[in-house]
């Protein structure tokens, strides 16, 4: 890969203990606050990785404005999106530990020096956490809608089976760039899913909890910016990539998970009780939990749903479902019938249309619910042209 490249020189005797890495991309009015805030570390043994993917702003000048010799700056040619980004920094990383900060965030001073002496004084840790603060651009704790989420990230601390059993239920409730982790754990697992542009991180948290024990220091050390244009920022899109993405995530939830770190997770909502934990029981408990008890309910079900189909042909998972939990393969038919995409877009193509309703001159009462949404588009697109035209 061809890039242009600021560089620092670093000793070899001199390695950092912590690669911090920076994912640039049209932040260019906050990555300065990002960069100083990591700098300003009471901690200081660590190398600064930051690459820009190509942004059409400034931001690129600002980074090579800063001259500091632990860091290491790169500009991308190409645009690799910000998964892409991610990863590309971590295999640059040439410390014991990794951390993250996203370019329009920041970082208190103390952060980095208390999550090192936490791991290094608990070495079977595979990552450490903390607190956040959500602010907005003024570097104020958010209000109005946003500060429902005020406290989503002051989490306690809980074993493997109960960080799976909460993330299963709630969801996400890990701040990102508070992250600091093992390299080797990435060796391990693998580096974050590019595939996945909404839930990266969630997936990687599952992926961890997994095999390794995790800690959440329980203080404020980010100021994480809440501005309504985060990858995170509630829309129609991003809300319907949320929900396929949610599918493969919940298709993999309990997958390469030990029988140990499940029972403590989710013994509490087993159908049965008290009986051996055979292999074959746990996987029909793993079925019923996608299909009831997932924290969103239709993600869930088509994941449930495609685990009973690679399960299915094994008798004696067919047997114990039968026998006893009293569900048989017709009982699957009929819930295939009554739920799942199949259900929801037949449901959406059916759907009727008020006869008054009539866009571009065409009747909506013709018109299936996909069509009429499109129609509406076309009008919203329109609208907006008019108001740029007139504003401009």
């Amino acid at each position: 890969m061809s890039l242009e490249k600021v560089d620092a020189v670093l000793n070899a005797d001199d390695m950092p203990l912590v690669s911090v890495v920076v994912p640039s991309y049209n932040h260019a009015k906050h990555i300065s606050k990002a960069i100083d805030s990591v700098l300003g570390q009471s901690f200081s043994s660590f190398e600064l990785l930051i690459s820009d993917d190509r942004s059409p702003d400034n931001s690129w000048e600002v980074i090579s404005s800063f001259t500091d010799q632990r860091i290491r700056a790169f500009r991308q040619e190409r645009n690799l999106g910000p998964v892409g980004n991610l990863v590309f920094l971590m295999q640059q990383a040439r410390g014991k530990y990794i951390a993250l900060l996203n370019s329009d965030d920041a970082w208190y001073p103390s952060k980095l020096g208390k999550q090192v002496a936490i791991l290094r004084a608990q070495p079977a840790l595979g990552a450490c956490f903390t607190w956040a603060d959500l602010v907005d651009v003024s570097g104020q704790e958010i209000s109005g809608p946003e500060a429902i989420w005020n406290d989503v990230f002051r989490q306690p601390n809980r074993t493997q089976g109960e960080w799976l059993r909460h993330f299963f239920l709630k969801g996400n409730c890990i701040c990102h760039p508070s992250m600091l982790a093992r390299k080797e754990v990435f060796e391990t697992l693998g580096y974050y899913n590019p595939g996945l542009r909404q839930l990266p991180d969630f997936d990687m948290w599952i992926r961890l909890v997994k095999h390794f024990p995790i800690h959440v220091i329980q203080e404020n050390l980010v100021a994480h910016l809440r501005d309504g244009n985060n990858t995170s920022a509630v829309s129609p899109e991003n809300s319907a990539r949320n929900l396929t993405e949610l599918v493969e995530i919940f298709g993999s939830f309990f997958e390469s998970l030990s029988d140990d770190v499940f029972i403590d997770g989710f013994s509490e909502y087993f159908r049965l009780k008290g009986v051996p934990a055979t292999q074959a029981r746990l996987e029909a408990e793993k079925f019923f939990l996608l299909l009831d008890s997932a924290f969103v309910q239709a993600s869930g079900k088509a994941a449930a749903l495609a685990l009973f189909i690679k399960r299915c042909a094994d008798p004696e998972f067919e047997r114990v479902l039968r026998d006893e939990y009293m569900f048989s393969v017709f009982d699957f038919y009929r819930i295939t019938g009554q739920t799942g995409f199949g259900h929801f877009l037949m449901a959406a193509h059916s759907a009727s249309i008020p006869v008054s309703t009539s866009v571009d001159g065409v009747s909506a009462s013709t018109l299936s619910q996909g069509r009429f949404i499109y129609f509406l588009k076309r009008v919203l697109r329109r609208l907006r042209r008019e108001l740029r035209r007139i504003s401009a």
